[in-house]
């Protein structure tokens, strides 16, 4: 790869950073990826989420807290995210992005695949 190669790439990160820090600051790669996983699998509940990203369900569920209206210890939610009740399964609960989590999905996503 050369030099031009390499700062396309890495500009194109620099911007999905930028996306990502202009919903929070202090955003975490943990809350990214989680973040991309419930906007590629609206619906996902919370042990799916810990599955799929290794992570515990404590921490699944304090980064869902913290992208809901919710928040987290003090912190104010960022109101990315909504949780709701999963049909037939009074226990689980899906993970859905809504509006300006939707637009940074969408945003993230076009970067990624380099047609934004």
């Amino acid at each position: 790869m050369t030099k031009t190669e390499d700062a396309g790439w890495i500009e194109r990160l620099a911007l999905i950073l930028d996306a990502f820090r202009e919903i929070n600051p202090d955003i975490t790669a943990n809350q990214i990826l989680v973040l991309l996983q419930i906007g590629g699998n609206p619906g996902i509940t919370q042990r799916e989420l810990a599955d799929r990203t290794g992570l515990k369900d404590g921490t699944i569920s304090r980064i869902c807290a913290l992208m809901s209206e919710r928040g987290h210890q003090d912190r104010p939610g960022l109101s990315i995210i909504e949780i709701r009740p999963v049909p037939g399964d009074f226990r689980s609960r899906g993970q859905y992005l809504v509006d300006r989590g939707n637009k940074l999905y969408e945003r993230v996503r076009s970067l990624m695949i380099g047609d934004g």
